[in-house]
């Protein structure tokens, strides 16, 4: 019986030690994230209730919101703002939210008309195939503009 116990505990001692030294080999550091915000823009006024997907090369997306002022801020995950390093392509969808969150579920139901503008907006830069927006990100950004003409 005591054979069994060590033969258990030297068993149970290399998995830790295996399994320790492949969590310190994983990549620790992942991708190279940077602040990004900017304005969206449709004949130079401000586009609101978008939502803005930056789609990398490789790596997961980021995404934001448009305000009334059609700014925006990116996040790469809830608890993290920004971006990837490296080149995106841009897409946009019409996304209008309420302003009481318990009033979501009856907006969803509803459906929000889209203008001529955002139909056209949609068109264009609605999806990663038809977006004509690519941009080459390497360093914080704060006026990184899209412009829906």
């Amino acid at each position: 019986m005591q054979s069994i116990s060590k033969r258990y505990s030297c068993v149970v001692t290399v998995l830790l030690a295996m399994i320790t030294v492949a969590l310190l080999g994983c990549g620790q550091e992942g991708p190279k994230i940077v602040n990004v915000s900017g304005r969206a823009t449709r004949g130079g006024r401000p586009v609101k209730d978008l939502k803005v997907t930056f789609m990398p090369e490789t790596g997961r997306p980021s995404w934001g919101y448009t305000d009334p002022d059609g700014r925006y801020t990116l996040h790469y995950t809830r608890d993290q703002d920004g971006a990837c390093v490296g080149k995106h392509k841009v897409f946009v969808k019409y996304d209008p939210r309420p302003s009481d969150p318990d009033e979501q579920e009856e907006w969803a139901l509803r459906g929000t008309p889209m203008s001529p503008d955002m139909k056209a907006i949609d068109q264009k830069y609605g999806t990663a195939e038809t977006t004509p927006l690519e941009f080459d990100i390497q360093d914080d950004r704060d006026d990184l503009d899209l412009k829906l003409d």
